[in-house]
């Protein structure tokens, strides 16, 4: 019974940190960076976008300037957020209308909760990770920063391989299949992108979230999830099995995968926290921002 105990234990504190992600951009932070590239936000002419290595989202879109004070702006989901009465903005054409057409209307029954537990997360992202993310990143150099960061992609080629195969997507699961060959044997462990940077065969981004997009199961309602960030119903499925799938988990103690975890966590937000900086800035609603960007990347990666 001892030893059943022992094992719920590990299991459980192997999956939560495995799954955990760090705030707001933790779902974000899987893009296949080779180098840090700061300032991934950017304004184009009155469009704020986030380039990330698989898709192009428009976190906002400026009220243009002869209609507004400076301040005002509209998100994807097409509510204005302004000092000025919403009413005046009646007639105007959804700046977002063609874009995002395709784009599925996030369901968010539980904004209420979801805006108080954004705001847990984001205490805790600033006391805690932040800083922690900060001085990990002065310290550790970026070569090594980005050879752990190999590892830790490398060490997820079951979660990409089955979920390509689960696509039917063979040129996808055999590119995973190439990769992590030659990573693992001439990349010494995958510390090095040979693969890549060798051979020109491009990275994955593949998880069981994706193909059951593929398949059209539905996201389900949005909801932040303590500590854990931005979610769907679906996602959290997706989720959990990707955690199962790793090779941390399956092997690794619970002890173990749980340091693994959190190390690549911590090593993945000293990429992007200045990004997650540049965000709070540039948006009026956070919260909707975050939601936007989560929609747009999620449906981006199952579409393309």
């Amino acid at each position: 019974m001892g030893d059943f105990k022992k094992i719920g234990k590990g299991f459980f504190l192997s999956v939560f940190f495995l799954v955990f992600g760090f705030s707001s951009f933790s779902w974000a932070s899987g893009s296949d960076l080779d180098s840090e590239v700061p300032n991934f936000i950017t304004e184009i002419d009155d469009d704020v976008i986030a380039q990330t290595s698989e898709v192009t989202i428009k976190l906002e879109k400026r009220i243009p300037r002869s209609l507004d004070n400076s301040s005002s702006i509209e998100t994807a989901q097409g509510i204005v957020k302004s000092s000025q009465d919403p009413e005046d903005y009646e007639d105007m054409e959804d700046p977002f209308a063609g874009d995002t057409q395709d784009l599925p209307i996030m369901s968010d029954p539980f904004e209420g909760y979801n805006r108080w537990m954004f705001g847990v997360n984001e205490t805790i992202y600033d006391n805690v990770l932040e800083p922690v993310a900060r001085g990990y990143r002065n310290t550790v150099h970026e070569n090594l920063r980005v050879a752990l960061k190999n590892v830790f992609s490398n060490a997820m080629a079951p979660v990409k391989f089955v979920s390509s195969l689960i696509q039917l997507d063979f040129e996808k699961s055999g590119r995973v299949l190439a990769r992590t060959l030659i990573n693992t044997t001439f990349g010494i462990g995958g510390l090095a992108d040979v693969a890549g940077e060798e051979y020109g065969i491009k990275d994955v981004n593949e998880d069981f979230d994706q193909a059951m997009g593929y398949y059209g199961v539905p996201t389900g309602p949005y909801v932040i999830l303590p500590l854990f960030g931005p979610s769907t119903a679906r996602n959290i499925f997706g989720r959990a099995a990707d955690s199962i799938m790793s090779p941390t988990f399956l092997f690794a103690p619970g002890s173990v995968s749980v340091g693994l975890a959190v190390e690549e966590n911590i090593n993945a937000a000293s990429f992007i926290v200045e990004d997650k900086k540049q965000l709070e800035e540039s948006a009026l609603d956070e919260y909707e921002s975050v939601r936007d960007f989560f929609q747009q990347y999620r449906h981006g990666l199952v579409k393309k």
